[in-house]
């Protein structure tokens, strides 16, 4: 009779050390499960953040650069001289990929010292031919760039008319693909025409930002020089 407790708390104690070790498990899986939630969802919090990051530079990055001197035609003959129009050469920045220019897809916002305007622009126009012939189609492209919005020539070859009203389109000098979309190792020309009232005179600020589908901003500001030739270099 003595022994018997003895047995039967030898018994107890190997019950006591199977469940123990039971417990022990059971916290080591819910840990190991818990623990492999929180990666997870760590690492699907550091994939969004790359994207983010990603996205982020992707819209601060500039997509298109300027890709020459910007130029303007002055007329030396009003008083004082005033830019009837400037150009801006454009090409696709380093490792950017193709931009779509079409009018739905793309804005210009314009200001000077005197004038400031959300969105003057009037799409884009392929031509295979001289810059006098891209302004005697302006106005095919918006009749409200056109004189009188009758599609009157703004440029007949030997005369400007200043057209209703100020307005940006864009061109191509160099182009590979005939459609919409500057591609690598095309130059396109964005080019502001100014109605009679809003032509710029010397040291006025010309500011102009080519807004582009993804939010990428090109901004272009120069100061008009002395007004002494028809050809005016804006730098």
């Amino acid at each position: 009779m003595a022994g018997m407790p003895v047995a039967t708390r030898k018994h107890r104690r190997g019950i006591l050390g199977i469940e123990s070790a039971i417990v022990m498990i059971a916290f080591v899986v819910v840990a190991a499960a818990l623990a492999f939630v929180v990666l997870n969802a760590g690492f699907g919090t550091t994939q969004k953040s790359k994207t983010t990051i990603n996205e982020g530079l992707k819209s601060a990055t500039g997509a298109v650069e300027v890709a020459g001197l910007v130029q303007g035609r002055g007329n030396t003959a009003a008083n004082p001289p005033v830019l009837q129009f400037y150009s801006i050469p454009i090409k696709l920045a380093s490792g950017a990929g193709e931009v779509n220019l079409q009018k739905d897809l793309t804005a210009v916002r314009y200001s000077s010292k005197s004038v400031s305007y959300d969105n003057i622009y009037a799409g884009p126009n392929r031509v295979s031919a001289s810059f006098s012939d891209v302004l005697s189609m302006l106005g095919t492209v918006d009749t409200n760039c056109a004189i009188n919005g009758a599609g009157t020539k703004i440029w007949d070859g030997s005369a400007y008319n200043a057209p209703t009203k100020t307005c940006a389109i864009v061109w191509w000098s160099n182009s590979i693909q005939d459609n919409d979309i500057l591609d690598g190792g095309e130059v396109a020309v964005l080019t502001i025409v100014f109605k009679s009232g809003d032509q710029p005179q010397q040291l006025d600020v010309l500011k102009s930002e080519l807004i582009i589908s993804g939010g990428s901003v090109l901004t272009v500001e120069r100061t008009v020089p002395e007004i002494t030739t028809t050809v005016v270099d804006l730098g």
